[in-house]
């Protein structure tokens, strides 16, 4: 078992420098070292989903599916026909490729992502994610680029050479990615097809005059020069490359990762690639009628999902998992509530998709909230700004240093915990681990199986992502008849408006340890009498009954589920409460077989709290 498991036609060439000779040289900053190690060999790939990416119909919170159809009847998907990955989220119908590599801890999710004060048009919101400014802040440069700016000073003159042979990065298509835009110049190599390198007529040898025109044309002629040898180096890199798999036909998309697989197998240094899939713009028709699980939104996913799981298949084939790294973002995600043509409109946060041998099935950020009450207009809310995504790959995956991260993308920059990382394999395999903020504590909870070889899980907290500390020690459980083991730990010593990071340390018998994926929670200073307060079941394990006490907040109605490990749902039912009453939510369970279940209460307002329940058949 591998220990992830616990984790979870030529090319036309474009040069920017064409089109604005501004003669000025990037200087190099002694006080500045490179933000990308030059030595590392790792690569980082970026798909760029332009249009706008509709998230909720992406990746469906599960626990807010009732509200869902009441706000985007025409285009929610049947509940059967959803991807779970876990009692509380599903992928999209058409991205079983994706899910499976969720499955096998090779893809990550951060939820809700976006930026304050969003802008709603395409070119501007893309101009800010791609030079990671505010969104009241114009900027010229991509976030890659001024980072290369500091990696390669001077450039292009005196580059390629011995140290970087190869471009910096490559962009997939006719056009070089705003992210790699420097200071003088892309950083970026456009190529559409690496086998067939457009060569460019030579700038000739001929003295130059000594003013500004001279320096224009001897910058045009460096700047040829190098692109033609860049050419020859990629072209060869091509040949010298190989694909271990087949990529689906007709798939633009695939064939361009196909032809970064093949690069990074051929030996390129290059650190960046950037590729591009359009259509998301799905104003109309993003579903098909009355099918929804059809249209022009399954079909991008689809071209998606395919595309990034033959890509990841072809990787692992050929032992280059672990060096790369991938992720899509579009420059904003739809509306909450769909318009009158079976499509949506521009919104504002979205998730964020990675993918790699390194990341161990993370999923940060909670579900959106979906209140029926919202208005046409409304998106969902930033939980996660994009800067502090970038700047955590460039400290997970780069080792970039925190300061410099502040310095060149803002001061702000909070670490996010995304890559995983990619040691040898445990013999436990996690099945799920949840967080939740109660009203005075954290519960955690987790469930496993194949536990050949535990000793127990150290359980540890951080409040910035990096250093963590011990905080209790939860002993491995005897074997049950279902296989299956679940465990919960309660986190007192925590205050309100403070972010938590928790994670596992499983360790075996003979001391060898590893870590789970990482998880957040947060306890709100919102008073104890604006939400449902909802405790810990007891007893669980259980056999007969299980009662779980809470704290209603409004007068109402209760509602709640219990699933099965396989997501169906075993018990529906509901119960009237009075404001700031307390009681038991109180059903038998000696009918159902052992095996764990998801208990979810739902509240009138749209309050949704989960618990775990292992029940065990005597």
């Amino acid at each position: 078992m591998k220990r992830r498991n616990f984790l979870r036609a030529v090319g036309a060439l474009s040069l920017p420098a064409l089109s604005g000779f501004s003669g000025l040289r990037a200087e190099g900053n002694s006080l500045f070292t490179s933000l990308i190690n030059p030595d590392s060999d790792r690569v980082l790939v970026i798909i760029h989903l332009f249009g706008g990416n509709d998230g909720l119909n992406t990746l469906v919170p599960l626990d807010q599916y009732r509200n869902l159809l009441d706000v985007r009847r025409q285009l929610v998907l049947p509940e059967d026909s959803l991807l779970k990955i876990s009692s509380s989220l599903a992928f999209h119908p058409s991205m079983g490729g994706i899910k499976e590599m969720y499955d096998r801890g090779q893809m990550g999710v951060i939820q809700n992502v976006g930026y304050a004060q969003p802008n709603r048009s395409h070119f501007r919101s893309t101009d800010i994610w791609t030079t990671a400014s505010r969104s009241d802040e114009l900027l010229t440069t991509g976030w890659l680029g001024r980072h290369f700016d500091h990696q390669y000073p001077g450039y292009p003159e005196g580059y390629p050479n011995d140290q970087q042979p190869d471009p910096p990065a490559i962009s997939l298509g006719n056009v070089s990615h705003p992210t790699c835009e420097g200071q003088n110049l892309n950083y970026s190599y456009s190529v559409s097809n690496p086998n067939q390198v457009t060569v460019l007529a030579p700038g000739g040898n001929t003295p130059l005059p000594d003013d500004y025109y001279g320096e224009e044309l001897d910058y045009l002629r460096t700047t040829i020069d190098q692109s033609n040898v860049y050419g020859n180096v990629i072209q060869d890199a091509s040949n010298e490359g190989t694909n271990a798999v087949e990529y689906p036909s007709s798939n633009r998309l695939a064939n361009d990762l196909r032809h970064v697989a093949r690069l990074i197998s051929g030996g390129l240094k290059t650190k960046v690639y950037t590729v591009y899939l359009g259509g998301f713009d799905t104003h109309a028709n993003q579903v098909r009628g009355n099918r929804t699980t059809v249209g022009a939104h399954a079909d991008l996913l689809k071209q998606v999902s395919e595309a990034v799981s033959a890509f990841q298949e072809d990787l692992d084939n050929q032992g280059l998992s672990e060096r790369v790294l991938g992720m899509t973002f579009s420059e904003f995600g739809r509306r909450i509530r769909s318009n009158n043509s079976f499509g949506t409109d521009h919104g504002d946060a979205a998730p964020m998709f990675f993918f790699g041998g390194c990341l161990g099935g993370n999923i940060l950020g909670d579900n959106p909230v979906i209140n029926r009450s919202i208005n046409q207009g409304d998106g969902i809310p930033m939980q996660f700004d994009f800067r502090d995504v970038y700047g955590s790959v460039l400290m997970d995956w780069f080792g970039a240093k925190e300061a410099k991260i502040k310095d060149v993308l803002y001061e702000d920059f909070q670490y996010l915990p995304i890559i995983a990382g990619c040691e040898s394999a445990l013999p436990v395999n996690l099945l799920d681990f949840i967080v939740q903020a109660q009203e005075k504590t954290i519960a955690l909870s987790w469930t496993t199986s194949a536990e050949s070889d535990n000793r127990g899980f150290q359980v540890e907290r951080s409040t910035d992502g990096i250093n963590f500390v011990d905080i209790g020690w939860v002993s491995a459980r005897l074997p049950n008849a279902s296989g299956q083991h679940s465990y919960d730990f309660e986190d007192r010593s925590v205050a309100v408006n403070i972010l938590y990071y928790y994670r596992l340390k499983q360790e075996d018998n003979s001391g060898d340890y590893e870590f789970s994926p990482i998880k957040t929670a947060k306890l709100l200073a919102r008073g104890s009498d604006e939400n449902l307060q909802l405790g810990l079941p007891t007893p669980n394990p259980s056999s007969v009954q299980v009662s779980i006490p809470y704290k209603a907040a409004n007068d109402g109605t209760l509602s709640y589920l219990l699933f099965d490990i396989s997501g169906r749902v075993v018990l529906n039912n509901s119960m009237a409460v009075v404001a700031q009453s307390s009681g038991n939510i109180e059903f038998p369970v000696s009918q159902f077989p052992t095996g764990n279940y998801t208990l979810k209460v739902m509240t009138n307002n749209g309050d949704t709290v989960q618990r775990r329940i292992l029940i065990h058949r005597r």
